[in-house]
C-alpha cells in the first residue's frame, strides 16, 4: 500500500498479515524458546516490560535474553489464539487429553480454576484427607462445604495410603448432592488410587472427578510407569511437570479430560488465578519439554525406568534400611515405582536424620524427610551416575546402623468433628491456647508438615488429641509443622471460650448463611467448652 499523497510505501503494509502467518509457521519449525532467542538477535529495541530490557545483569545469568511480555508475535496466555495456544495443542496430543492449559504458578493455580469452574458458594466437595493445603484453601475462599473421606494408613510409618472406591461410594449415599471429588493421585510417596472405579462411581452420581496428579505427570506416558487418571475416567487432571520431567519449577499442565467441563468458564477462572504477565521463559520450558516428550520421550523415559529398576533391585539387598515396595499390601491399590520412600525400619536412624547425613557426608540432597522414612524422588533427568551415587551411601550408611528398639509408631488419624465450615471461621472471635491443651478447641487455623503440605488439622474442627501427639512427634524430630504463621504452633488460634452451658453454641448455625451448613452445625455434638459465634 502506498502512501496518497507522497506515493511512498507504507511501513506498515502487509505487516500483521506477516505476524499472523508467520506466528502458526513459525512454530511447526521452531520451539517457543528457539523463538525466543530468535527474536534476541533480532535487536528490537524494547520499549515494554519487562524492566531489564534483556540487558547483561550478572545475577540474571542470561535468563533474561529470552525474558519478554505479550508482544507482536509471541501469543497471550489468557487468550491464546497462536504460538501458546499450537503449543497447548501440542501438549494435549502428547498427554492424551481433549484439552490442555498451560499453568506457570504451579498446578496451585490449576487446583483453584478447576474447583472454582464446577462448584458455586454452598456446593458439597468430597475431598480425600490428604489432599494438597491448595484444595483446602479452595474450599475456604469458595465457601464450599467439605465432605471428607479417610485413605487407608500406614502406621508404622506415618503416611497415608488409597481412596477406596467403597469409601467414595459409601459418601455419595450419605450426600448424594456432592457436586466435586477431588482425590491426590500419586501421592507424594507415590500411593496411587482407583481412579477408574472412582470415576465411575462420580459419573454415575452426577459428580465431576478432578484428580491432583502433580506428582505423577511422567505417567501414561511410558507403559512402565502406569497409566494416568487422563486416561481411566477422570474430568480434570493437573500435572506439575517440573516434579518428575525436565521443566522449569511452577511449571505445570491443567489437562480436560472430557466433555462434561466448560472450558470456557475454566478459561476464564485461570486468568483470574494465573497472573497477568506469564514468564515466558517459564511456557517455553513447558514447550520445550512436551516437545522433547513427542519427539525422544521414549527414549528418556526408558531408560529412567532402566535406572530405577537396577536400583531398586540393588537396594534389596539393605539390612537396618528398606525400600518401600508394597507389592501385596491391601493398603495399597497401585504405586509409581520412580518414588524412592527410604523406610528406617530398623529404628537405628530417623529419616530426618538420614536425610542430614545424605546432604552433609554424600552432598545428596532429598526430597523430605519425616520421623520414618525419607524420599529421594527421582527424574527424567537423573542419570545413572546419580542413582549409583544414592546406591552407594544408603549402602554405606546401611552398614553403620546399630539396631535400636524399633520405630516410632504413629496414631492412626480420625476424621475430627465439624463445628463450623472452613468458611465461616473468618468471623469468628478468636483466641490463642497452648498447642498441648487445645485438644477439643475449635481451631481457626489449619496446620500442616510441609513436604507433603496436607492440613492435619483444618479450621472449623476440633482438634484431636491423636493430631497433637502426630503432630507434636513430627517437629520434635526435625520435621517443618507449620500453621498460618508460617510457625510451629506453640499457641493455636482457636474459637473464643464462652458459657460452659454451651447456650452460645445454637447461635453460631443461625450465622451460617447456607442451609446444609447449618444444618451440619446444629447438628455437631457440643463439648463441655461451647464458641463465640460471630459478631
Amino acid at each position: 500500500m502506498k502512501n496518497k499523497k507522497t506515493g511512498k510505501k507504507s511501513i506498515f503494509s502487509g505487516l500483521r498479515k506477516e505476524f499472523c502467518a508467520s506466528d502458526t509457521k513459525k512454530h511447526d519449525e521452531a520451539s517457543l524458546a528457539e523463538l525466543l532467542c530468535e527474536h534476541d538477535k533480532n535487536k528490537i529495541v524494547p520499549f515494554h516490560m519487562p524492566g531489564h530490557k534483556r540487558a547483561d545483569f550478572d545475577f540474571l545469568n542470561g535468563a533474561q535474553k529470552i525474558d519478554i511480555t505479550e508482544i507482536e508475535g509471541f501469543d497471550n496466555l489468557n487468550d491464546a489464539n497462536g504460538i501458546i495456544l499450537q503449543s497447548e495443542k501440542l501438549a494435549a496430543e502428547v498427554f492424551g487429553a481433549k484439552h490442555a492449559r498451560f499453568l506457570v504458578n504451579g498446578s496451585t493455580g490449576g487446583v483453584l480454576a478447576a474447583i472454582r469452574t464446577v462448584c458455586n458458594a454452598g456446593d458439597k466437595v468430597l475431598i480425600a484427607r490428604n489432599c494438597h493445603k491448595s484444595v483446602y484453601n479452595a474450599v475456604e475462599v469458595f465457601g464450599l462445604v467439605p465432605v471428607y473421606v479417610m485413605p487407608s494408613y500406614f502406621e508404622e510409618y506415618g503416611f497415608y495410603g488409597s481412596v477406596f472406591p467403597c469409601d467414595v461410594k459409601k459418601a455419595f449415599e450419605q450426600n448424594p448432592d456432592i457436586k466435586l471429588v477431588v482425590i491426590t493421585s500419586p501421592t507424594y510417596e507415590g500411593i496411587v488410587s482407583d481412579v477408574k472405579s472412582i470415576a465411575d462411581i462420580c459419573r454415575k452420581n452426577g459428580a465431576i472427578l478432578f484428580v491432583d496428579e502433580a506428582h505423577g505427570a511422567h505417567t501414561g506416558l511410558y507403559k512402565k510407569f502406569g497409566e494416568s487418571a487422563r486416561s481411566l475416567g477422570a474430568d480434570m487432571v493437573v500435572n506439575s511437570l517440573h516434579k518428575t520431567l525436565p521443566s522449569l519449577t511452577q511449571t505445570a499442565l491443567l489437562c480436560v479430560c472430557s466433555d462434561r467441563v466448560d472450558t470456557t468458564e475454566l478459561d476464564r477462572n485461570l486468568a483470574i488465578f494465573q497472573t497477568s504477565s506469564p514468564s515466558y521463559v517459564l511456557m517455553a520450558s513447558i514447550d520445550g519439554c512436551v516437545r522433547m516428550l513427542k519427539n525422544d520421550g521414549a527414549k528418556l523415559l526408558s531408560e529412567w525406568n532402566k535406572n530405577i529398576d537396577d536400583c531398586k533391585k540393588s537396594l534389596e539387598r539393605l539390612n537396618k534400611l528398606s525400600i518401600f515396595q508394597p507389592k501385596k499390601d491391601s493398603r495399597v491399590f497401585a504405586y509409581d515405582k520412580s518414588k524412592f520412600v527410604v523406610l528406617c525400619t530398623g529404628g537405628a536412624i530417623s529419616g530426618i536424620e538420614l536425610k542430614k547425613v545424605l546432604r552433609n557426608a554424600y552432598d545428596i540432597e532429598l526430597e523430605m524427610a519425616s520421623v520414618n522414612y525419607a524420599i529421594a524422588m527421582s527424574g527424567a533427568g537423573d542419570t545413572k551416575e546419580n542413582f549409583s551415587a544414592l546406591e552407594s551411601a544408603l549402602f554405606a550408611i546401611d552398614d553403620t546402623l546399630a539396631s535400636r528398639n524399633g520405630l516410632t509408631t504413629t496414631v492412626l488419624p480420625s476424621l475430627p468433628k465439624k463445628a463450623f465450615e472452613p468458611y465461616q471461621t473468618r468471623t469468628l472471635s478468636g483466641e490463642y491456647v497452648d498447642f498441648d491443651k487445645s485438644s477439643g478447641r475449635v481451631s481457626l487455623e489449619n496446620v500442616w508438615a510441609y513436604p507433603p503440605g496436607s492440613p492435619v488439622i483444618v479450621k472449623g474442627e476440633e482438634v484431636c488429641q491423636e493430631d497433637i501427639k502426630n503432630l507434636t512427634l513430627m517437629y520434635e524430630s526435625g520435621v517443618s509443622v507449620s500453621s498460618e504463621k508460617r510457625e510451629f504452633p506453640t499457641y493455636l488460634y482457636v474459637a473464643k471460650a464462652c458459657n460452659e452451658d454451651g447456650t452460645r453454641a445454637a447461635t453460631a448455625a443461625s450465622h451460617c448463611s447456607n442451609s446444609v451448613a447449618a444444618k451440619s452445625i446444629a447438628q455437631v455434638v457440643i463439648p463441655s467448652e461451647a464458641w463465640e459465634s460471630p459478631k
